[in-house]
């Protein structure tokens, strides 16, 4: 399984509700365009993504967005269906009112099994250079008894840190003191 993450925000911060009206008719209408491969979709507020350097960036509402797919062969067709024919409207309402159009992110599945958390707390982490992050991150894993899953970057295409381990809300992890870790508290954006 394949996640394609993307991080946002809205052109004029100061209508964050309108910018959350419009990311989830967009979300509605990926689901309803029965896209081959595509599992689902959802969209979270967030309190910071650290990784993007914008000035003002970490103060400003920010939004993540996943799309999960079966396969990196699915890519292409969520790229151009995503912005054509009948996504064509929701995708330029949103595109036109974010801020520095976004940044995204490939990331695949290596430990727990994924499902659409509402609400949840996501651990963005680093390793330090040279570590076998395998059993690391089975140690991390273990020192909660929460439901969690593990996402390892694709391929680095941005900034963003290379692991992302997902739970429920108020999750709290070991994480060794030379990983670097940011935990980022999600709300999913939903009518």
């Amino acid at each position: 399984m394949i996640g394609y993450a993307f991080w946002h925000i809205a052109e004029d911060e100061s209508n964050d509700s309108l910018y959350e009206e419009t990311l989830i008719r967009f979300g509605e209408a990926l689901s309803e365009s029965n896209i081959p491969g595509v599992l689902g979709c959802a969209s979270y507020a967030i309190h910071e993504t650290p990784w993007v350097d914008e000035p003002g960036h970490l103060a400003a509402p920010s939004h993540e967005d996943w799309v999960w797919l079966t396969d990196s062969s699915v890519l292409e067709t969520l790229n151009d269906r995503a912005v054509s024919h009948d996504m064509a409207a929701p995708h330029g309402a949103i595109a036109r009112i974010t801020k520095h159009r976004g940044f995204g992110s490939l990331y695949y599945l290596v430990d727990g099994e994924h499902s659409m958390l509402s609400d949840s707390t996501v651990y963005w982490l680093a390793r330090p250079r040279g570590v076998d992050w395998r059993e690391v991150m089975a140690a991390i894993v273990s020192s909660t008894s929460s439901k969690v899953c593990v996402w390892r970057r694709l391929m680095v295409l941005g900034p963003a840190p290379e692991f992302a381990i997902v739970g429920p809300p108020g999750l709290a992890l070991d994480i060794p003191a030379d990983w670097n870790a940011t935990a980022v508290h999600r709300r999913r954006l939903v009518r």
